[in-house]
């Protein structure tokens, strides 16, 4: 899952040889090297600002400090809920999210992105810095302007497109692409300041693949510090100890119960005390509350923005400060949650059951190295910064790496080596992003397969599954094995950086250790290995607020078991193999008529009063 847009970074400048741009580009460049202050930045050694950031209906102080001579930097803010900061030191680049600890961002993308975006940081353009090729874009429209257009691609980096007005030829923008998003940074108000022009506002928005706005940050300066080539500045990262996790008893470790329910991982959480209530665990999200959750815990929310994900659209999202966050002995002081009007479908478990109250992610996994006991149903937590470092399991270790917030691990998928997300919360099939399999020429086989609905906080679409050839994760084969092919707009979930998403489908088949400080997740062997098994009964069902008895179909696979018994869209289904709609909940559901040796019998029973029998089969087999 995506995020709302990061912290905003100033430009500064570093001296050095660079490319020469061809004809078309040479006096455009020059133009733009004048207007900013041409030889004068030749004497800046760092460049330090002061402001506020707005974002996401949040503001706070701002500050950024880039040292030119080294690139490195470091840009934070604190608003009334939460500090972040982002970076770059001796060790490469980082983040501290709202999550209130930090992560490298320290993947293959992750640094192909941060050349440019450290060259524009630089304010590279300003003279020979570094290798860069720059190339003169035909002009643009926008609102009734005239935009010039200059690209330019550092050395090893990704294309930024610098759009640059006519009048004062200054950069108006930046745009350039990061993972699945497309960022544009867009600089106003210049002044003056020691013979260089400055922006005084400057506003990052991302759009992910979808077209969907992940929302925009503006920073805007109070005051620039220009200090010599001989200054000395601090760019160093945070400290990154745990200092709000208090373990009951003195605890060492935190046990608490573990189930997992149509694929998703449930845990037990008890906000500021109260009666415990399942949540989510995942490795791709951060904490999350469902409104409903909100408001019967009775949080106040502040703040306002939007959360890009899975599928094509966004949701909502808002801010709650939580006092204490309880997984068993482990307590965690005023965490803050993102709030997200999940729907009743997601949420619901049926008669008599706690409904899923959200999710916990990264912060969590940035607090504790956390082991998942399949074979106990059991979920352990080892605080870090309190005594000796957790110890690591014997297995199959596997090097993790960010982009942003979610872990990445090397796999192979049918003989070819990709980069996959590691995600607990992804309850369904090994995804499989569409641009990795074109590249690689695997894409045809899986385009050719079975259809069926997916999606996620961004809606449905259309993905196809198919068996996978082959997949090895570490020593791992895996098998047998169905991938599911996504599609290029279906954000998160199609992300051309990436070749895919590893959820449950996987995971559960091992007991899985995550030690995020020694960036590593270990596999072990269960001690009865689980039988895999793809039959299904071949629809989508959800339940709808105000009808807690019956499951509506959304999607009929065509050709599966459950067309070929009469099911239709909009039937309403009131019974699942006797067991009754208002008692199940959807990961039931599923469990129920997915994931079934073939053969199996599933028998529904619908408002009109009819009574459809059927045998699952697996759809993906050819």
């Amino acid at each position: 899952m995506t995020r709302c847009t990061r912290l905003l970074l100033l430009l500064a400048w570093l001296p050095g040889p660079a490319l020469a741009a061809d004809d078309g580009a040479s006096r455009l460049l020059d133009m733009l090297r004048q207007a900013h202050g041409g030889a004068r930045w030749h004497a800046v050694g760092a460049l330090l600002a002061d402001g506020r950031e707005s974002s996401a209906g949040l503001d706070g102080p701002w500050q950024s400090v880039v040292d030119l001579r080294s690139g490195r930097y470091r840009a934070q803010a604190r608003n009334a809920l939460f500090a972040t900061a982002e970076g770059a030191d001796a060790s490469g680049h980082w983040r501290q999210d709202d999550s209130g600890l930090l992560h490298p961002l320290d993947s293959g993308e992750a640094k192909t992105a941060a050349i440019g975006e450290d060259w524009l940081r630089r304010y590279g353009f300003m003279s020979d810095a570094g290798a860069v090729a720059y190339r003169r874009l035909p002009d643009a429209e926008e609102a009734g302007r005239r935009y010039r257009r200059l690209e330019a691609t550092p050395a090893g980096g990704r294309a930024l497109v610098l759009w640059i007005d006519p009048a004062s030829h200054r950069v108006d923008r930046a745009v350039w692409r990061r993972s699945f998003v497309t960022v544009t940074r867009r600089f106003a108000d210049y002044r003056a300041v020691g013979g260089l022009q400055l922006p005084y506002r400057i506003a990052t928005s991302a759009v992910t693949v979808t077209g969907a706005n992940d929302g925009e940050s503006v920073d805007t300066v109070t005051g620039y510090r220009v200090l010599g080539t001989g200054a000395v500045v601090d760019t160093r990262r945070p400290d990154n100890r745990v200092t709000d996790v208090a373990m009951a008893g003195g605890a060492r470790a935190a046990v608490t119960r573990m189930r997992v329910e149509g694929g998703m991982v449930l845990v037990d959480v008890a906000i500021d005390g109260g009666a415990p209530m399942p949540f989510i665990l995942d490795t791709g999200g951060h904490a999350i509350l469902t409104s409903d959750a909100a408001r019967k815990l009775g949080l106040k929310t502040q703040g306002e923005g939007v959360s890009a994900g899975s599928g094509p659209g966004s949701m909502r999202t808002a801010y709650a400060r939580v006092g204490d966050t309880a997984l068993g002995a482990a307590h965690v002081r005023d965490l803050v949650y993102l709030v997200m009007p999940y729907p009743y479908s997601f949420y619901e478990r049926g008669e008599g059951k706690a409904p899923i109250a959200g999710l916990l992610g990264l912060e969590i996994f940035e607090r504790f190295a956390v082991s998942f006991d399949y074979d106990k149903g059991q979920l352990r937590l080892q605080p870090y910064d309190q005594g000796a470092a957790p110890p690591q399991p014997d297995g199959d270790a596997l090097a993790l790496s960010f982009t942003d917030d979610m872990p990445l691990v090397a796999a192979t998928q049918d003989g070819h080596r990709g980069v996959f997300g590691i995600d607990t919360g992804n309850s369904g099939y090994l995804l499989t992003f569409p641009q990795w399999a074109e590249r690689e020429g695997i894409a045809a086989r899986y385009a050719a397969g079975a259809p069926l609905p997916t999606g996620g906080v961004g809606g449905l679409f259309t993905a196809h599954i198919a068996h996978a050839r082959s997949f090895t994760l570490g020593r791992q084969r895996v098998a047998p094995l169905v991938a599911m092919l996504t599609r290029g707009d279906a954000g998160a979930t199609g992300n051309p950086s990436e070749a895919g998403n590893i959820g449950q489908d996987i995971l559960a088949r091992f007991n899985v250790h995550f030690d995020y400080r020694r960036q590593q997740m270990v596999l072990t062997s269960r001690a009865k290995p689980p039988a895999w098994h793809y039959g299904m009964a071949g629809f989508r069902a959800a339940k709808q607020a105000g009808q807690p008895d019956r499951y509506q179909v959304i999607d009929v696979t065509p050709g599966g078991p459950a067309q070929l018994a009469g099911l239709r869209r909009n039937d309403a289904i009131m019974a699942v193999n006797g067991r009754q709609a208002a008692t199940l909940g959807l990961g039931e559901l599923r469990d129920l008529t997915s994931h079934l040796p073939e053969g199996t019998a599933v028998t529904l029973t619908l408002a009109d009063g009819r009574v459809l029998e059927m045998r699952a089969r697996d759809l993906a087999a050819k």
